[in-house]
This record gives C-alpha cells, structure tokens and sequence, in this order.
C-alpha cells in the first residue's frame, strides 16, 4: 500500500525565486532558471574587419554625394544583384577602399560606374594642364549595347584626394570617338596626376557602361 507521500503526485520541475527544483533518480536538485551568458570579447580580427566595414559604408555614402546621377547608374546596376546601391558598390570596390585614406588606394582597380552598355574601348586622353582630350573606338554592335548616341560621363580623382571623386557630364556620343573637356579649377595643381574614368549611359539615362580608367 502506498503511503500519502508517495500518493501525492509531485511536478517534475518547478522555479521558486529563480531557482529550477527538478527530482533527478528520485532526488531533488536545482538549478539556477537562467543562465548568465557570458560575452567574449572581439577579438583584433574583428575589430578591423567591423572598421573596415564602417570605412566602406562611410566611403559609398561619400561616393554617392558626388551627382545623383551615379545613384540611378548604380541602382541600375544593384538591381540585376537584388541589392541595393551601398551594398553592390562595397562589394565591387571593397578591395581598393583604404581605412587610413578614407578613399581609394589602387584608382586602376575602381569601379566608377558598373552596368550593361558596352564601355569605351581602346581609351586614350591626352592633356594639357586642365583641358582633356580623351578618344575611344566605337565598335559596330547591335542589340542596343552600343549606341552612338550613348553620352560620355568621366569621373575622376586628383592624385593627392583619393576620398573626393568628382564628374564631369558631357553631351559628347559614343559616335563621335573624341572630346575636349575642361576640368573646373578647384585649387589643385594645374599638373597634379588626374586618376580618370570614362562611361557611357543611354540617352535616357537608364542604362550604363562599365567605367574604364586612365591616368592622366
């Protein structure tokens, strides 16, 4: 026969005052009923890569300062990905954004534009202090990729500011292979090196080409 004590049904775990009773082989133990966690802290690595990070974003949001028309070549660009404009264009140029110049460290690898027109080929520029003439083949392409009306944009860095780009729009085409441009005068030297990058866009400013660069 059993006795009341063995007859009373007792829980399995109950929680008093933040402590975890439970009967474990018919013995009763506790615990506490939440556990503190405990954080670890970043290690170097980690560290470098969130600033790293950070340094990209604050870039990207420097870049698209610059016109808004690079926000519509970008956000062109950013859809064919499902992403959106700072993420496509960190991931794009993240390797040539340094954290100490808060720019670009290598303008040969820099993406100024990204997008689906056929870019210029065979770029030239010559110079003359602040007056530019760049040329470019226009190659004979159907399927809308190489329109001779496509316009001619160049973006461009001066040598000593990797963290301020600029651009120039021109009604230049595609067709005509050759255009005179004159830089604004912003204080720079008249001879300092010109990091430079040609584009297309479409008429309608909704399609663009890669950008190709030349140092000046």
């Amino acid at each position: 026969m059993k006795t009341e004590d063995e007859s009373n049904e007792r829980p399995r775990k109950y929680r008093v005052n933040g402590i975890t009773f439970y009967y474990r082989n018919g013995k009763l133990c506790a615990m506490p009923s939440t556990r503190e966690k405990t954080k670890k802290p970043p290690t170097e690595k980690q560290i470098e890569s969130r600033e790293a990070l950070e340094i990209a974003t604050d870039c990207a949001i420097n870049f698209f300062r610059t016109n808004g028309i690079l926000c519509i070549a970008w956000d062109a660009y950013a859809k064919l990905f499902r992403k959106n404009r700072l993420d496509i264009f960190k991931m794009i140029n993240y390797p040539v954004l340094d954290a100490k110049l808060l720019g670009v460290d290598y303008f040969p690898d820099f993406f100024f534009c990204k997008g689906k027109l056929v870019p210029p080929r065979e770029t030239r520029v010559n110079r003359e202090d602040l007056l530019l003439f760049p040329t470019w083949e226009h190659p004979d392409r159907e399927y809308g990729l190489s329109n001779p009306d496509d316009l001619l944009m160049m973006g461009y860095f001066y040598e000593s500011r990797p963290d301020i780009p600029l651009l120039v729009m021109t009604d230049v085409t595609r067709g005509e292979r050759f255009a005179q441009i004159q830089l604004p005068d912003l204080g720079y030297p008249s001879t300092e090196t010109l990091h430079l990058y040609l584009f297309f866009c479409s008429p309608d400013w909704t399609t663009f080409s890669d950008s190709r660069y030349v140092k000046a």
